[in-house]
């Protein structure tokens, strides 16, 4: 329980940050799109090479793991989708960034410390590879969906697809750090620190732009819309996954109870840095960070008392 306060605190702390600082006046309304396109552009990508170089993906490659992970993702994507499609008459584009907000944890801040408490220091990897299939899978399959979602209306899809793929800042931050990580070339020294650096500005900032986005809007009106994605993410995605490791793709005991853990956790910043740009389900992924954050305390808790068994 200790683990989960010390986490959470400084991210509502940076969310109370930017919604009071909004409040208060200290920052201007222009100062969220900044915000949030240095995130996208810049601090976002930074991560992405850092974390995915630091990962010797050939030594953690566990394909029954990769497969449940990966597998849990996209029932709980299409499921929260469909269901967004039925409830609320979302297009594919809403119904898409829906599915983003229910599968994509926060896993990096917050998971990694808390397998390594709960389980010990061989939790490191399962976590760390989590941390991978989230930004291979969801920021890849966002940005692909999105884009073309986007340039269907203009009529050049395949145009806009294509220059997507050569441009896109997540993308390519994706495949440059998986391409370190499969050589296991190290970085220079001095780019290493630079991308350590800007990419331990991505979180913070993020939180800050969620709470200059929520400044004035009514989050309350927004539960019945949130409560989809969330309960996806903290029910549904850990259900799936751990029927998944059980009868599917069976793995060794520690593995099947970190991944049930990671798929558990709260919607990570990302999905907001994402919806942010994309200008869709803002409120959504801002309501549904705050409330799954919230109800993790809880839910995480219970979780692994269930699976330490005290």
């Amino acid at each position: 329980m200790e683990i989960l306060l010390t986490a959470v605190f400084p991210a509502f702390a940076l969310i109370a940050i930017g919604y009071g600082s909004v409040r208060l006046k200290i920052l201007g309304p222009g100062t969220f799109p900044a915000l949030n396109s240095f995130v996208y552009y810049v601090a976002m990508p930074a991560l992405l090479i850092a974390s995915l170089a630091s990962v010797p993906a050939v030594e953690i490659i566990n394909l029954n793991f990769i497969a449940a992970f990966s597998i849990g993702i996209a029932i709980t994507w299409v499921v929260t989708g469909l269901a967004g499609r039925f409830f609320f008459k979302d297009d594919l584009a809403g119904s898409s960034m829906r599915g983003v907000i229910a599968s994509y944890g926060n896993n990096g801040y917050l998971g990694i410390p808390l397998a390594v408490t709960a389980f010990g220091a061989p939790a490191m990897v399962p976590a760390s590879l989590s941390v991978l299939i989230n930004s291979v899978f969801i920021m890849t399959g966002a940005v692909l969906i999105l884009e073309f979602t986007r340039a269907r209306k203009t009529g050049s899809a395949v145009l806009n697809i294509a220059k997507v793929l050569g441009t896109n800042p997540l993308l390519l931050a994706v495949a440059t750090g998986l391409v370190l990580s499969l050589n296991s070339a190290a970085l220079p020294v001095s780019i290493e620190r630079l991308l350590n650096l800007l990419g331990q500005a991505a979180a913070p900032s993020a939180l800050v732009a969620i709470g200059l986005f929520l400044a004035g809007r009514p989050v309350v009106g927004l539960l019945a819309s949130v409560a989809v994605s969330s309960l996806a993410k903290l029910a549904l995605f850990p259900l799936v996954v751990w029927l998944l490791t059980i009868y599917v793709f069976p793995v060794e005991p520690l593995w099947a109870v970190v991944a049930v853990l990671m798929a558990g956790m709260p919607v990570g910043a990302n999905a907001f840095v994402i919806a942010g740009h994309y200008g869709l389900r803002l409120d959504d992924a801002s309501a549904a960070i705050v409330l799954t954050t919230v109800i993790s305390l809880v839910s995480l808790s219970l979780m692994i008392i269930l699976m330490t068994g005290g």
